[in-house]
């Protein structure tokens, strides 16, 4: 993977550091719960403590990846809107690719469909795979998707725009 990964997960704290030490084992990348803030590394995913927002900054002229107090203004934690709002105030729209997995709820729906609309690419989770169809079919009806794929697609997907 030549990029990294930033999931926004949500979850309360006391899940997402066993959730990432379990993808851990069973991911061929490395995957790190976020504590502290940590420079973006590819082919490193990264997982929003839960309880938190998980954002992407710029700290000494590198991109970052940190948690940050969640926001009483948002709904769920750590945000999807927030974390592709945030990477978006860092990188071009071309830059960056976002995938709305299922989950309740439109985090991150409106922040997905102006990331398209400004030229990012973009996968919703088709509803035969959702187990909660709410974050992806709220993308889609928002004309946010560039794909809407089953779950076991995305990767292959993924791989191939980053080839």
């Amino acid at each position: 993977m030549p990029w990294p990964v930033v999931i926004a997960q949500h979850m309360p704290g006391s899940f997402t550091g066993a959730f990432a030490q379990r993808l851990d084992r069973l991911c061929a990348l490395e995957v790190v719960e976020v504590t502290a803030p940590v420079p973006l590394a590819a082919g490193r995913v990264y997982i929003g403590r839960g309880d938190a927002d998980v954002v992407i900054e710029r700290r000494l002229g590198r991109l970052a990846v940190a948690t940050v107090p969640s926001d009483p203004a948002l709904r769920w934690h750590p945000s999807v809107d927030r974390l592709v709002r945030s990477a978006r105030d860092h990188l071009p729209p071309e830059a960056l690719i976002g995938v709305e997995l299922t989950g309740m709820g439109d985090d991150g729906a409106a922040a997905l469909a102006a990331l398209r609309a400004a030229g990012g690419r973009t996968i919703a989770e088709a509803e035969s795979s959702a187990v909660v169809f709410g974050m992806p079919a709220e993308l889609i009806r928002l004309g946010g998707a560039t794909l809407t794929l089953p779950a076991r697609s995305i990767p292959a997907q993924l791989v191939g725009w980053l080839s």
